[in-house]
């Protein structure tokens, strides 16, 4: 499906944040290790989360729609083993992580396929972890194998600056884990973690359903995680929260407007540990017109960049890398310079993003310089329209989309529907809130 979209002047309205892609997979997952029955509300069901929940109905577990926007379910009673003897997790990161080391519950192991594998996305320092914990692999170049060979606990030593879900992964299997001879098991970090924050909504998720885990880091986010075994998942009501990284792309385009606009962005849990709220805090220092309202759960954003005029920062993007693809395109807006650092991890996104994102703001006009961990973005006056390659990434068709709303002359952008793998209804939103958009 091709989106064609022509320069829009102003927003105005309001939307529903829609929910947290990254709480939706791990409740999911958790509601299905729980004994019982389990009710999540408001979850993320399309792209990624997709293949975590038709992963888990694979293994057995229930999963069914109670109403429009509440699911149950019931963790299969019987002994765990996979029923497809290979399994398509596609590009999904997080369900190929965390599954891979769910495969140590699991009799027979797990074997997977998928895009994620055939471009080598991060995944060796996970499975050599696993071997810390009995797990032995076969991993070729379209497919891995991961079985628990035997019960060894000892302790699990994990890079953090790679990829934050390898933890996230680690802290979910290893409450389940029986030990003879220790009744805990150290998941140890031995360098500094990246996108910490989603550590944070893992260990919320656990929480919530009756897991504790110990957290010991120092300032560097080195340090470990002491994990008591025999733990077991209790089944919950559990409400999924609106996600900041999506409504990020929402703020993005009501303050990049050139005339007055003004939306309210409801359904959002400031509370909550979602490290991507800080895009507020972040744009507020460039200049931007946010009011944040924790009693409504809501923020109203006004736009308009002449009244608003935005100012280039240098932003440590190593906790909020889903943050990259849309600080890129206001970085193109704002006065001076604004510099992405700390971004290496970008590289191994759903696409390279440093480099797609570097090609494509030059083809609209904007002078950017790529470093291996960094991208630095040079005002522009005036955006020109492109047909934008977003290399199926869901999160650089939506910043290019904000950035063709407000470029000069009309832009295309093919296969949009990849933006259901966060946000199904961005397109409806935006449309509602008065954006020249066209589906063909």
């Amino acid at each position: 499906m091709k989106l064609r979209i022509s320069p829009t002047t102003r927003l105005q309205g309001e939307i529903i944040a829609p929910p947290s892609k990254s709480y939706s997979h791990r409740a999911f997952i958790a509601a299905s290790l729980a004994e019982g029955v389990s009710i999540i509300k408001n979850p993320l069901t399309s792209g990624d989360v997709k293949v975590t929940i038709d992963f888990l109905k694979s293994l057995g577990h229930r999963i069914t729609k109670a109403s429009n926007d509440t699911y149950l379910v019931k963790r299969y009673e019987g002994l765990i083993k996979q029923i497809n003897p290979l399994f398509d997790c596609k590009n999904s990161g997080t369900s190929i992580r965390i599954f891979s080391a769910l495969a140590m519950i699991i009799k027979g192991g797990l074997s997977f396929s998928g895009e994620f594998i055939k471009r080598r996305r991060p995944l060796l320092p996970l499975l050599n972890a696993l071997e810390n914990i009995g797990g032995s692999y076969d991993l070729t170049e379209e497919t891995l194998t991961i079985k628990r060979k035997s019960k060894k606990c000892s302790t699990v030593k994990i890079q953090g600056d790679v990829s934050s879900q390898f933890v996230s992964a680690l802290l979910m299997v290893c409450p389940l884990l029986i030990c003879k001879k220790t009744n805990h098991i150290t998941v140890e970090i031995t360098t500094p973690l990246i996108s910490y924050p989603y550590i944070n909504i893992t260990l919320d998720v656990l929480n919530s359903f009756g897991i504790n885990v110990q957290e010991s880091l120092d300032e560097l986010k080195v340090g470990k995680y002491l994990i008591t075994c025999g733990q077991k998942y209790r089944a919950q009501t559990y409400e999924i929260p609106g996600d900041f990284s999506s409504i990020s792309f929402i703020i993005a385009a009501a303050i990049l407007s050139p005339e007055d606009s003004r939306i309210i962005i409801t359904n959002l849990n400031f509370d909550k540990p979602q490290g991507d709220q800080k895009i507020i805090k972040i744009l507020q220092e460039m200049g931007a017109d946010i009011e944040v309202n924790r009693d409504k759960n809501s923020i109203t954003v006004n736009g308009n960049l002449k009244k608003y005029p935005l100012i280039g920062l240098d932003i440590d993007i190593r906790e909020n890398p889903d943050l990259f693809p849309i600080l890129s395109i206001i970085g193109a807006f704002a006065k001076g310079k604004t510099e992405l650092y700390n971004a290496s991890s970008l590289r191994d996104k759903e696409s390279d993003r440093i480099l797609i994102i570097a090609r494509e703001l030059g083809k609209m006009g904007v002078l950017v310089e790529e470093k291996e961990d960094k991208l630095t973005i040079y005002h522009c006056d005036n955006l020109k329209g492109a047909n934008i390659n977003h290399e199926n990434d869901h999160r650089v068709a939506m910043a290019f989309t904000v950035a063709c709303l407000c470029a000069e002359g009309n832009s295309q952008i093919e296969d949009i529907e990849i933006v259901k793998d966060s946000y199904p209804n961005f397109i409806e939103d935006i449309v509602k809130l008065g954006a020249k958009v066209e589906l063909k």
